[in-house]
């Protein structure tokens, strides 16, 4: 899969959401890039709401999705350019139950417009990286925020953007790029 057609999927996608009135908010890698660091990725993740679910599946799917597997109902599939859709619905926990982060609805201050799309703040997506790190012990997105950290300057200062129980995470997070940068 290219890059292309991860851009190509994403840009019928927002387009037909929009057109459906589905409210919508990129996350994962997509979203990691926008924010300076660069990483591969083989899907779209978003995150909508009940509702934005529930229209998807009565408007586009079999049409413009299709399920990747019967029972995965938040699992879509781009037809044309075989692209992978994980659907995130606003409420659910970041990582896993138990984490005290949750998506919040993407139409909320804690998304921004960023072209066709709406991406979290950097403050949310720290944030969302950092419960699914830690709750969903996915490393991969604790790199993601050291690399975050690195790319965007981010300091000391910044954990004051970050909700209290997750600072002192940041701020280990903060060091060991920290570390990484001496190695490097």
């Amino acid at each position: 899969m290219h890059a292309k057609d991860i851009a190509s999927a994403l840009e019928v996608l927002a387009r037909r959401l929009d057109e459906e009135g589905v409210p919508f908010g990129v996350v994962g890698a997509l979203a990691v890039r926008e924010y300076g660091h660069a990483r591969y990725t083989e899907d779209i993740d978003i995150v909508t709401t009940a509702q934005g679910l529930e229209t998807m599946h009565r408007t586009l799917l079999g049409r413009d999705l299709v399920l990747r597997a019967a029972g995965l109902q938040r699992s879509f599939r781009e037809p044309n350019l075989l692209v992978n859709i994980d659907v995130i619905v606003a409420g659910d926990p970041a990582g896993a139950e138990g984490s005290p982060v949750t998506y919040p609805d993407p139409s909320s201050e804690s998304w921004v417009r960023h072209g066709a799309v709406r991406i979290p703040t950097l403050p949310a997506l720290i944030e969302f990286k950092i419960a699914s790190g830690t709750w969903g012990h996915r490393d991969l997105d604790l790199a993601d925020v050291q690399k975050l950290i690195q790319a965007n300057g981010l300091d000391e200062s910044f954990a004051a953007s970050v909700r209290p129980e997750l600072r002192s995470l940041y701020l280990g997070l903060l060091e060991r790029s920290r570390l990484e940068r001496r190695i490097e």
